[in-house]
């Protein structure tokens, strides 16, 4: 999933600041089941956060 820089701001300022941490080409939000990591990438900021989450998930739900 990739946004623009000022989609990305926006969405960030929605956030408390203290589970943002801010770099020159990446960005971490720490969140309550893992860490979303957002990395600069031209003019975009992307993360593989929503692909993760969704394997996550279907591996749950397998049966043993």
């Amino acid at each position: 999933m990739c946004l623009t820089t000022q989609a990305l701001m926006l969405f960030m300022n929605l956030l408390p600041p203290e589970i943002v941490e801010l770099g020159d080409d990446r960005i971490i939000v720490r969140a309550e089941t893992r860490d979303a990591i957002w990395v600069a990438k031209g003019d975009e900021w992307c993360t593989n956060a929503p692909k993760l989450d969704r394997a996550i998930r279907f591996k749950q739900g397998e049966p043993a």
